[in-house]
């Protein structure tokens, strides 16, 4: 073998030894990751009792008076208005929040009344009869409660008020 030819077979070697190593660089690996879901049932609110104020008469001397119905079904005023509570049925706003157990959750409340001469209208911030405020118990339900206050005057004109109780429900 001249020089000449072994330097062309070296040459041979080296360059199919450069494409061997570029083929296994151009290769391919794969690898898996395990994949998973919960599904979960719906959730729901649903309304089981109305809010009723009862009845109540306005003052007659130039003072206010804030109607306040507590979750509790009890009507008080408070103020120097000299208006009364008259003996009628009353009743908090009742709503049930169904979800899986241990979900967290806010509400945002707004009370409204069609007619217009009360004053200061406000709901007030939800109760639960039954584990942690903003949290579903085991049972997957959670019954919240809700009162109500506005202020009326002696120019508060005598009629059946009538309007919503708009509550809705923020999950965390």
């Amino acid at each position: 073998m001249t020089f000449r030819s072994s330097l062309i077979a070296a040459g041979s070697a080296l360059a199919l030894a450069a494409t061997a190593t570029g083929a296994l660089a151009a290769g391919s690996i794969s690898t898996t990751a395990p994949a998973s879901v919960t599904v979960l049932s719906p959730t729901n609110i649903t309304k089981t009792q109305n809010l009723v104020f009862g009845q109540v008469i306005r003052p007659s001397n130039a003072n206010t008076n804030t109607v306040v119905l507590d979750a509790n079904d009890t009507v008080t005023l408070t103020g120097t208005g000299n208006g009364s509570v008259v003996a009628s049925t009353t009743s908090s706003a009742k709503f049930d929040v169904t979800a899986p157990a241990g979900t967290t959750y806010s509400t945002t409340q707004t009370l409204t009344f069609t007619q217009t001469g009360l004053t200061n209208i406000a709901a007030s911030t939800p109760t639960t009869t039954n584990g942690s405020p903003g949290v579903i118990p085991a049972s997957g339900i959670q019954e919240i409660r809700y009162g109500g206050q506005f202020d009326m005057t002696s120019s508060t004109p005598p009629q059946n008020y009538t309007g919503t109780l708009s509550v809705t429900v923020n999950y965390n």
